[in-house]
């Protein structure tokens, strides 16, 4: 029997060892708890084995001593174990200081019945041949065994309220625990006071179940679980192989893809299941790649993932494929595509697939003679006014239909937007007669007889010559060449031309002599004074003038219109605007800081500049004041995009700039102009006279015009004054500043310091 006890310690004592070893590659906070446990643990049956097997009292009393106290410190971690392990702190529950001090109290209670015996004693038996040691306890054993009761209930409480709270799965582990410990109850009850002690077998399987459930059972079923249902849920079929690919496991979304009833075939008639399976068989890598299959007649678009599981030799353990259908995907991201590269009127190509695939076309065919040509259809908002959206669309519609059907020889067509279309095509294939005859019989199907105006198109052809240039400028060519016949209800279709081509060639010269232009200072700045009635100097308008040095003067109404198309404004606009601010920093330091030069802010600069920044910029690195560079914006800037504009003259009026609104009368005016904007000046040009039937009228618009700007606190600046009369009325009106031929022209800089400064 002591043999076999024997064993069984010494087996526990080395599963014991080597748990706790496997615990201490855990890292987790109730990894350190478990290995506490299993820590006492092997004190516990280390002593048992020493109390079993000596034949000294003094030793068998000894060991008894450290079995007991090291029974209380296990049961202690235990409970620490306990509630840790249901989910709470363990000082939420326990006073842990206290706890401490009464199992070192137990601890040095049960030491010093070592040295003096009063809570028990030893005596010897002899059990089946085999001496032993009894225990033989007095009333005072009954507080140590108390303390270790209590651990144990307080061990209990907590693992059976958790078991009875968690979740089925989980309950399983927290019972485990607890019936191990119930078990060790009983056994302990029984067993305590006898020679042979079979209760510390308990602690040995209290201490491998705590291992077991916390380390082994509970991780791979929950992981199993969890895999499981994670896979089932998934919204892609995944199925898992063996090595010798067989079908171990196959969730619910891959079932129907692999279904026999109704397979998915590819295009050698091989069902997926068995594609799967050679490529699993016969590719060494991993891979994702998109397949198309069919069922019957539809199409399904695939995307197929195969991860092999291999052990460290790279010897195949088996593998998983993720199959995803993708086809709705794909249907939408063609549709998608389609209709991004679509008009979805006409259904041809909308303007940047066209540019991109003529494009394509020309690059690849550089030794054909190409033709770009353009089609609108004369006054097709007329068609859309008279007849109706509906029948305006029908046009577009049939118009689009005969290009595709009539025209076959055409390469590459679309609509450029509105009721303008593009068609790339040979030039050997053009047949003049025939298209403007195909045009006219679409625009007839689709209007009434009825209508009362001639529907026509109007076509313009550009002879691709220069086939690196931008497909929208091969297009505008076109449409350039078309414009020079609108109108023309005898001519229907024009060509590019030469004369076309030299204001093409002039407009390009003019762009790319800019740059030097600005280096070489070819551009310079002229002023023009800004007087009150009397003719004293107030301060100036800065204009542009570009002398060139082979060229001479070119005047503002030849290159400002160009730069303004391009964008190229903005530049000539900075340029001007540094050099006043320049000049205003001379003045200042020549004293005269009580004059002001007014800049023109073009409406492409608020789209391609910053136009706060530059200014404030400015003024602090010429260190001059901004009430003395005068910003003028036109009113139509300030139409095109009102709130944006208007916080963006907040702003500049707040840090000091004076701000006018150029040309007031010339676009959008309207007294709700006047009450919703802020600036500081209002300049009217005198054109507005000139351009009206009745003069008399428009005078007293604009004196009403005046007189209520300066109610609202807006001075008035006129310009284009070329006579007295004109500034008499004027003045009587109430304005104050004038600006024109009468006072003075535009002039260079020197000849104005000259003239007024000097």
């Amino acid at each position: 029997m002591k043999l076999l006890l024997g064993t069984i310690l010494t087996v526990a004592l080395l599963v014991i060892g080597i748990l706790i070893i496997k615990t201490y590659k855990e890292t987790h906070k109730l990894a350190r708890i478990v290995r506490k446990v299993l820590l006492v643990g092997l004190i516990v049956v280390l002593f048992n084995i020493i109390s079993l097997y000596t034949h000294y009292a003094k030793v068998c009393l000894l060991a008894y001593c450290g079995y007991f106290i090291a029974s209380a410190w296990m049961l202690y971690y235990l409970l620490q174990f306990s509630i840790e392990y249901i989910g709470h702190r363990f000082e939420d529950h326990i006073n842990k200081t206290g706890m401490i001090l009464l199992l070192i109290a137990d601890s040095v209670s049960v030491a010093i019945n070592y040295f003096r015996p009063y809570q028990f004693t030893l005596n010897p038996v002899t059990v089946m041949n085999e001496s032993y040691y009894e225990l033989d306890a007095t009333i005072w054993f009954i507080v140590h065994y108390g303390i270790i009761l209590m651990l144990v209930t307080f061990c209990l409480i907590s693992l059976f309220y958790r078991s009875y709270t968690a979740p089925v799965f989980y309950r399983r582990k927290y019972l485990t625990i607890a019936v191990i410990m119930v078990i060790l109850v009983i056994l302990n009850v029984f067993t305590i006071t006898s020679a042979i002690d079979v209760s510390v077998i308990g602690y040995v399987i209290e201490g491998i179940g705590i291992y077991y459930c916390v380390f082994v059972y509970t991780p791979q079923k929950l992981l199993s679980k969890t895999l499981y249902h994670v896979s089932q849920d998934m919204s892609v079929g995944v199925f898992v192989m063996d090595i010798e690919g067989n079908i171990l496991y196959i969730n619910k979304y891959a079932k129907p893809l692999l279904s026999e009833e109704n397979p998915l075939v590819n295009k050698k008639d091989i069902t997926l299941e068995t594609w799967c399976r050679n490529q699993y068989l016969n590719r060494l890598e991993n891979f994702t790649e998109e397949h198309t299959f069919y069922c019957k007649d539809t199409e399904i678009v695939l995307k197929i993932q195969l991860q092999r599981m291999v052990d460290v030799k790279s010897h195949l353990q088996g593998g998983y494929f993720v199959i995803q259908d993708r086809t709705e995907e794909i249907n939408k991201l063609k549709k998608e595509r389609y209709q991004a590269h679509h008009d979805p009127l006409t259904d041809l190509y909308n303007k940047a697939y066209f540019c991109e695939k003529a494009r394509s076309y020309i690059n690849r065919h550089l030794e054909e003679k190409l033709l770009m040509i353009c089609t609108d259809i004369k006054d097709f908002k007329m068609i859309n006014d008279f007849l109706g959206p509906k029948s305006g669309d029908t046009v577009l519609i049939n118009f689009a239909n005969m290009i595709k059907e009539q025209i076959p020889q055409a390469l590459i067509y679309g609509r450029l937007g509105n009721d303008i279309f593009a068609i790339l095509m040979k030039k050997e294939d053009f047949d003049e007669s025939f298209f403007i005859r195909e045009e006219q019989d679409a625009l007839l199907q689709g209007t009434e007889k009825t209508v009362s105006f001639p529907i026509i198109s109007y076509t313009g052809v550009y002879e691709i010559t220069e086939h690196a240039l931008p497909i929208f400028v091969m297009c505008d060519r076109a449409r350039m060449a078309m414009s020079t016949i609108k109108g023309d209800y005898h001519k229907r279709i024009a060509y590019y031309d030469d004369n076309l081509r030299a204001s093409i060639l002039h407009e390009q010269e003019l762009i790319s002599n800019l740059s030097t232009a600005i280096a070489e200072e070819q551009l310079q700045m002229y002023l023009q004074p800004q007087m009150d009635a009397d003719g004293n100097l107030l301060g100036s308008e800065a204009l542009i003038r570009w002398i060139h040095p082979e060229k001479g003067p070119i005047m503002p109404g030849d290159f400002i219109p160009v730069f303004e198309k391009n964008g190229l404004i903005s530049d000539v606009d900075r340029y001007i605007w540094e050099k006043a601010c320049t000049l205003l920093k001379k003045w200042k330091d020549e004293g005269r800081e009580d004059l002001y030069i007014s800049v023109n802010i073009s409406p492409r600069d608020f789209y391609f500049l910053n136009i706060f920044q530059i200014f404030t910029e400015l003024i602090e690195k010429y260190d001059i004041s901004p009430k003395n560079i005068k910003l003028e914006i036109t009113e139509t800037a300030i139409v095109m995009d009102f709130n944006r504009q208007m916080d963006l003259i907040t702003r500049l009026r707040q840090t000091g700039f004076v701000v006018e609104m150029d040309d007031f009368g010339s676009g959008y005016s309207s007294l709700n102009m006047l009450k919703d904007i802020h600036v500081d000046i209002l300049k009217i040009d005198m054109a507005f006279l000139k351009k009206a039937n009745d003069e008399e009228r428009s005078r007293k618009i604009l004196k009403m015009v005046i007189a209520l700007s300066k109610q609202l606190g807006m001075p008035v600046i006129t310009e284009g004054i070329e006579n007295a009369e004109q500034v008499q009325f004027l003045t009587e009106m109430g304005c104050e500043m004038f600006q024109g031929y009468y006072f003075a022209k535009p002039m260079d800089v020197a000849t104005f310091e000259a003239q007024y400064l000097k």
